[in-house]
Formats: C-alpha cells, sequence, structure tokens
C-alpha cells in the first residue's frame, strides 16, 4: 500500500477542498446537515477557491522518520481542473502548476514535467482519475453517515460554526469515479473503502456564521507514506504517519489562469 498512500491522502484533501463554497440561499437556522447539504448543491457555484494550507506529517508512536511541515497556497478552478500552487517544504519554496492534463514542478528556476514513471505505481490515467473525482465533489460530500456541531469559532475575520462529518466510506467508494481512481491504484471498491477505515479519517468544517461560506475545513488521517530518501541514516518521512490538512479560504470566484511552462524537462526525481 506504501506506494499508493500518497495520492489517496491528497485525494482526502481535494476532496473536502472541491466543496468549500456555500453561496446558497441557507439562513442562520440551518442545521449541520442543512449546512451541508446547500454545499452540495451549490459546490460548483463560485467556479474557483483560494486556499492557504498547512499540512503536518507526525510519525507514528516508535515509528522511525522525521515530522515535516509543508505550508502554503493554492489556487483551483474547480470546473477545468486547473491548479497554481506554492508551497513551502524543508525551506525549499516550491511550485506546481496542473493544466490540461499535464502536472509541472519547479525548483529554483527550473520548471519540469511530472510525468506517470515519476511515483511507482502511478500509471497514466491516475491525473485523470484525479480530475474526475474533483467533477463528483457534489455526489460525494453528500454521503455522511453523522453530521454534528462542535460550536464557535473564529477562522481569521470570521465567526464560524464547527461541524463534525462521518463519511460514508463505502457510499464514497462505489461511485463510479472514485472507482476510477481505486483501479488506478490497484484496488477496487471494498478495499479502498477498507483502507480508509483503517486510515481513522477525521473530517471537520467551519462554516461562516452570517453567510453560508466554509471558511476553514481539516482532514486527518493514519496513512503509509512513500520512502524518498534518507538524511545521516535517519528515513526524511515515516513508514506510517498521522497526516493532518488544515486549509482556509479567504475568497472564491477569482479568475484562476494557468500557462504551462514553455521550457519544462522532464522530471528525473530528486
Amino acid at each position: 500500500m506504501t506506494r499508493k498512500a500518497l495520492c489517496l491522502s491528497f485525494t482526502l484533501a481535494l476532496v473536502l477542498a472541491a466543496t468549500l463554497v456555500l453561496y446558497g440561499c441557507g439562513t442562520k437556522s440551518q442545521d449541520p446537515k442543512e449546512m451541508l447539504a446547500a454545499a452540495t448543491q451549490a459546490a460548483r457555484a463560485a467556479g474557483s477557491t483560494h486556499a492557504q494550507i498547512n499540512a503536518v506529517i507526525s510519525p507514528l508512536e516508535e515509528e522511525p522518520g522525521m515530522g515535516l511541515n509543508i505550508m502554503g497556497d493554492a489556487w483551483l478552478d474547480m470546473d477545468s481542473g486547473a491548479l497554481e500552487a506554492r508551497f513551502t517544504v524543508m525551506g525549499l519554496e516550491l511550485s506546481l502548476r496542473y493544466v490540461d492534463g499535464t502536472a509541472y514542478l519547479q525548483f529554483g528556476d527550473e520548471w519540469y514535467v511530472l510525468t506517470a514513471d515519476v511515483l511507482e505505481g502511478v500509471g497514466e490515467g491516475t491525473i485523470e482519475a484525479l480530475t474526475g473525482v474533483l467533477a463528483s465533489m457534489p455526489e460525494i460530500f453528500s454521503y455522511s453517515m453523522e453530521v454534528k456541531e462542535l460550536g464557535t469559532e473564529k477562522v481569521g475575520d470570521y465567526e464560524c460554526t464547527r461541524i463534525e462529518v462521518v463519511p460514508d466510506l463505502q457510499a464514497i467508494s462505489s461511485l463510479e469515479s472514485v472507482e476510477k481512481l481505486a483501479g488506478e491504484l490497484g484496488m477496487d471498491a471494498d478495499e479502498l473503502a477498507a483502507y480508509l477505515e483503517d486510515a481513522g479519517v477525521v473530517m471537520e468544517v467551519c462554516v461562516q456564521k452570517d453567510e453560508p461560506v466554509i471558511r476553514e475545513i481539516y482532514v486527518a488521517a493514519s496513512v503509509e507514506l512513500p520512502s524518498i530518501g534518507d538524511l545521516v541514516g535517519i528515513p526524511l518521512l515515516p513508514e506510517k504517519a498521522r497526516v493532518e490538512i488544515t486549509m482556509d479560504f479567504p475568497e472564491y470566484g477569482m479568475d484562476v489562469e494557468v500557462q504551462a511552462p514553455s521550457d519544462a524537462k522532464p522530471f528525473k526525481g530528486l
């Protein structure tokens, strides 16, 4: 499962990120389930979103490996799937672009094309399948087993209601788009549901109190991670880790213009 886990945890984040606009006709009297129903119906209404991302990777107990923080910003066009992102990882500044079915990564002044052979076990159709999952967000987010209000808190300048979402993993895993992604990762729907169940997935959403707009999401899961090498004999990533991702959403509905770099080279790995 190691070679598949990175795509799976990234997919969990995308599943939430693509449902983060609530331009519905909800009211302050809505219960949490009604708020999520409004989000399902209006997930595509804004068309784009800007996310401020903080990801923390922590080794599970007695697991060798280093902890890791990833911070940055991402701009996503939810209709076309175009993505522009800038991150800081271990002091390195990286940029990522996804446009017209191709992903590009920038180190320093050089742009590289990310091809299917960069990560073992990731096939040619994996990126296309991920895009299909994004397009299915309204259906995916409608499958919840339980929705519970956790209280109120401030996110940026906004007073928000925090909501816990317990997803119906079996129903989500059986969706056509999700099954296609699972197939690209060498799993069927039952295997994917079992994997996500074992991961102990936690999902929480903060909804602005005076306007039906989601301002933050939190997702956490225990996953296996691929090896990316050692530093003085210590693995850079633990084999098993708890991944926690927090995304704040300061704006929606902006133009997201992503251009493919004209001089990108094939990426050969770190």
